[in-house]
């Protein structure tokens, strides 16, 4: 049990500049790992990748890629070696630390404010790294709208412009509103929380912004399910707003190419993804007529021929009957499932009219049609069950053909 050391990068995280010594640097991974007796970078763990920056060794810039611990000690990782007891002067790269001070608060206040909304979640995985960051929400099931309602709150905090704070508090008097990760409590006897007004409190070893405007804006880009729940992915600063402009402006000019108002876009994804779906099914469709050949019943002196083919409408499908030959007593239909069902039933030479042998089923489904003698076109509204619809259809003209 010991006390949280407190780190330069807690107490000013825009201090960039140090004097360190480095007193070892040995290969690591292909590169080299130079120990300094100082901890003044923020070195990978909890959740946040380690800080970048370069060296000035004497009149030589060395650049180091990332900070890690080793042996409890700091480690800067850099592509060159640079002799044991070289002194230097550590310059952070402050554009890549502000960028994850971003993230981690983002991420901070995100799962804060779906904590809220639902508080039987649990935190799993986190990485922040650059603007980026990913969160698993696990042990219940998370709605898109309650996370993009999550997103939502955690802008609305940003643009109060609310003061991050933090304070050391005894592990035996940690308040059961401060968010810690199970066990953290049995390492350490004071423990660093951060703090933003009212809407979150967390132990935390990271480093994060003074005041939420900084974050700027925070977006969700995407979000994947897994067995255990579900994994966020976001992005906080100028990089949200730059993805934000660039989905924006695809809109915008396929808006030109395919003309529709920006609020439609919902429904023209929504009937992009009807048509991939009809694409399938008719090129399934398709495979089997080729291989099988069409779906034809003699029933006795008649064919009765029956082909679902999504994808068609009803001029296409007329289109296709014309076309096919037809000798002798016949009936063919031909049904499209589509976003709204729609049907054409051709017979020739049979002695009732095409009606005769739909116009009830059709009626009975809630479905409208009419026609001439040899021809019956019908529709119906939005289903839920398409299939249905064909079965009731070729069920009720083989029993009008069987008597």
């Amino acid at each position: 049990m010991h006390m949280v050391e407190s780190f330069p990068y807690w107490i000013d995280p825009l201090k960039n500049e140090f004097p360190v010594l480095i007193s070892a640097c040995d290969p690591h991974e292909g590169q080299f790992a130079a120990i300094i007796q100082q901890k003044v970078v923020r070195p990978a763990g909890g959740g946040q990748a380690g800080d970048r920056g370069t060296l000035l060794v004497g009149e030589q810039e060395i650049r180091f890629i990332d900070s890690v611990t080793i042996d409890e000690k700091t480690a800067l990782i850099t592509e060159k070696h640079i002799p044991a007891g070289s002194s230097a002067v550590l310059f952070v790269d402050m554009e890549w630390r502000r960028a994850m001070m971003r993230a981690h608060t983002g991420e901070h206040l995100f799962a804060a404010a779906i904590k809220k909304k639902n508080e039987g979640v649990k935190l799993g995985y986190i990485w922040m790294e650059d603007d980026r960051g990913t969160v698993d929400f696990e042990g219940v099931d998370l709605s898109l709208e309650t996370l993009i309602e999550g997103e939502s709150d955690v802008q609305g905090i940003i643009t109060e412009g609310i003061e991050v704070k933090t304070e050391f508090v005894k592990a035996s008097e940690l308040s059961s509103e401060i968010r810690a990760r199970e066990g953290l409590s049995e390492k350490h006897d004071v423990m660093r929380i951060v703090g933003v007004g009212g809407h979150d409190s967390s132990a935390c070893s990271g480093i994060h912004v003074i005041n939420t405007r900084d974050i700027q804006v925070f977006k969700i880009t995407d979000v994947k399910t897994n067995p255990e729940g579900v994994r966020v992915s976001f992005l906080t600063g100028g990089r949200a707003i730059d993805e934000t402009s660039r989905i924006y402006n695809l809109v915008l000019s396929r808006k030109d190419e395919y003309p529709f108002e920006l609020e439609q876009v919902g429904a023209v994804l929504d009937k992009a993804k009807g048509l991939l779906s009809e694409k399938r099914s008719l090129s399934e469709k398709v495979m089997k007529l080729l291989t099988e050949g069409p779906s034809v019943e003699n029933i006795g002196e008649v064919s009765f021929l029956h082909e679902w083919v999504p994808g068609l409408d009803s001029k296409s499908m007329k289109t296709v009957l014309k076309k096919m030959p037809m000798e002798g007593p016949t009936a063919a239909l031909l049904f499209s499932p589509g976003e709204k069902p729609t049907f054409i039933l051709w017979v020739s030479e049979l002695k009732l009219e095409a009606k005769d042998y739909v116009q009830q089923t059709v009626e009975g489904l809630g479905g409208r049609g009419g026609g001439s003698r040899e021809v019956y076109t019908g529709g119906f509204g939005e289903s839920e069950s398409p299939e249905e619809i064909y079965e009731a259809l070729v069920a009720g003209i083989r029993e009008t053909l069987e008597r």
